[in-house]
This record gives structure tokens, C-alpha cells and sequence, in this order.
């Protein structure tokens, strides 16, 4: 389009913002090998087009950068997460420089870099995640930028100390957790509201934490927690994702014992009686390999062709999957 607008002298055919902002986000969902810095060089062409001509038309905006940092997000990429934070920066260098007003990073902008650290596999993911939180509590305060975190961001941050390697990740999480529910107390914030999609990240954490007795016992201790506060919250109820990650609590935490066997059976009847089994559930039940008690709950082998349709329809009637749960689990 520019080389069209540029032989023919029609300027009606000069590609805008939003076409050039359609390609950015075609090219951050296509995940292809070098895909966010083509996105990237992309940008460094607008921006030097609008600092040359001055056009509103082509003048990147924090959308722009946002979609940017969201293809780092999804690269998989090593330095990634670096390269979204140092994007991130940028944005708050044109709006404070008065550069570009219109970069003026939002909250979208910092939990697209918290979803970057979450993917990097970085061992300072989790140092990097309370950093930004923190930043964003702080401009928040300033009473210059509208920036308090929100639930995105505090699951998020959570999600990096899950699939951290850190130890004490379920404490650190659950300590996330609390100051959350402690900024939603005070404020009242709809944004800060804790919902399933929060608690069960927490309690992802506990599944795959990794230690000694004691952190163990401490990881157990907390999806305890996280599974009666969600059942007792005004918010939201436990789902299948939290029962399903539960039992891998259960599974990872506990060694193999009548008081493991005794747990799994409570926990499947209440989920069973909530109408919550769901693929997870019935996923972890045969992980945990307790074939005699998978055919007593089930009333037939873990082995068998057996499919959620089998169930009794009370036990899978609440049952939201795929991206429809997920937006049902944001309302809450």
C-alpha cells in the first residue's frame, strides 16, 4: 500500500494506523518463528513516519505497543520476556517525555509483560512479576496513571511462580492471593474481586510445588485453604478446574496412603454432587492410578472406553468447558 500511495501519488490508498495495526496483531496471533520482530520492525516504521510527517494517521498508540508486546508474549522466544519489558519502557518513556501521548501504557500493557515473564521459563520470572506489580501499585498511587493491578494481573503473576521452579512457590502465591483480597477489601475495586480463575491458580502452584516434607505439607495446607474460601466466597463456587486441580494437589503432595484414598473420595462426591466432573477430574482420578477406587466411584475401569457422556447427568450438569468457561469464570 505505502509503495502503491507512493508511484501513483494517491494518498486515499496510504496505509493508517489501522492497517497498520491489523498486520501487528495478524502477525502476533500467527506464533511463526520471528513473527513479533517483524511486528516490531513494523512499529520502528510508524514511528519514524509519524516523526517525520507528523500524521495522526500513522501515529502508533498504545493499542499498537500493546499488540506488540502481546506477539513477544506469544513468540517463545528466549529473550521475550526481556524484549516486552523493554517495549513496556519505551511506552513509558514517549508518554512521560511527552514524545508520544498516546503510548501511555495501561494495564493491558503491564499484564501482557506479566504473561511474557509467565512463558519465559526464566528463573527470575517471579523476581521480575512482583516487580511489575509493585510499579503498578505504585504509579497507581502517584494519582498520574490508572494503573492498579487487576485480577488478570495478580492470576497472572501467580501463574509465574507456578510454573516457576522456585522454592516456596505456593506461599508465595498464596501471599499474592492475600494481598489481592486485601486491595478488593479496602477498595472495592470490581477489577480486584477474587474469582476461580485466581484460587485456582493458586492451587495450581500447590500442585507443582516442589521440596522437602515441609513444603509439601505447607502446599497441601494452602490448596486446603484455597478450596473451602472459594466453596464459602461470595464470588464464586469451585469449578472443574478447581476440583480437577485439587486432586493433582492431592496426587503430587500426598504419598499414596488410605488417608490420600479417603481424601479423593470425599473431594469426587462433592464435586460429583456440585455437577462439576469434568475432563480434568476424571483425568487426574486415572493419573493417581487408584484403578479399584476409579471403578467403585465410576462403576467401571479407568481403562475402559469410558466418556463424560457415561456419567450421570447430575454429576456433569455444571460443566462449562474451553473458552466459554473461561469467560464465565471472569464474570464471576
Amino acid at each position: 500500500m505505502e509503495e502503491l500511495a507512493n508511484t501513483t501519488g494517491n494518498e486515499e490508498v496510504r496505509p493508517n494506523s489501522y492497517n497498520y495495526n491489523s498486520v501487528i496483531s495478524a502477525l502476533a496471533n500467527s506464533q511463526e518463528d520471528g513473527s513479533a520482530s517483524r511486528a516490531e520492525r513494523i512499529l520502528e516504521r510508524m514511528e519514524n513516519l509519524y516523526r517525520t510527517t507528523l500524521d495522526d494517521k500513522i501515529k502508533p498508540r498504545t493499542a499498537t505497543y500493546n499488540a506488540i508486546i502481546d506477539a513477544w508474549a506469544k513468540s517463545g522466544e528466549p529473550d521475550a520476556a526481556a524484549r516486552a519489558e523493554l517495549l513496556l519502557a519505551h511506552m513509558m518513556e514517549l508518554y512521560e517525555t511527552g514524545h508520544n501521548l498516546d503510548a501511555k501504557p495501561n494495564v493491558r500493557s503491564f499484564n501482557s509483560v506479566l504473561n511474557a515473564w509467565a512463558k519465559s521459563g526464566n528463573s527470575i520470572a517471579p523476581e521480575q512479576a512482583g516487580e511489575l506489580l509493585t510499579r503498578m501499585e505504585e504509579l497507581d498511587a502517584s494519582g498520574e496513571w490508572d494503573l492498579s493491578p487487576d485480577t488478570t494481573s495478580f492470576a497472572t503473576a501467580i501463574n509465574v511462580f507456578a510454573r516457576s521452579h522456585a522454592f516456596g512457590k505456593a506461599k508465595s502465591s498464596h501471599e499474592l492471593f492475600l494481598h489481592m483480597k486485601e486491595l478488593y477489601d479496602k477498595s472495592g475495586k470490581s477489577a480486584l474481586r477474587p474469582n476461580n480463575v485466581v484460587y485456582n491458580s493458586v492451587m495450581n502452584a500447590c500442585a507443582f510445588s516442589v521440596g522437602d516434607l515441609e513444603e509439601q505439607s505447607q502446599a497441601l495446607e494452602i490448596a486446603n485453604k484455597m478450596l473451602v474460601g472459594l466453596d464459602e466466597s461470595p464470588h464464586g463456587k469451585p469449578d472443574q478446574v478447581t476440583y480437577g486441580t485439587y486432586l493433582k494437589v492431592v496426587n503430587n503432595q500426598m504419598p499414596p496412603s488410605e488417608a490420600r484414598d479417603q481424601v479423593v473420595d470425599t473431594v469426587f462426591r462433592k464435586c460429583a454432587k456440585d455437577g462439576m466432573v469434568g475432563e480434568l477430574v476424571l483425568r487426574q482420578l486415572r493419573e493417581m492410578g487408584l484403578d479399584e477406587m476409579y471403578e467403585n466411584l465410576m462403576g467401571q475401569s479407568s481403562w475402559g472406553d469410558f466418556q463424560l457422556s457415561d456419567l450421570p447427568r447430575e454429576w456433569t450438569c455444571n460443566v462449562i468447558e474451553g473458552k466459554r468457561q473461561r469467560r464465565w469464570q471472569f464474570r464471576r
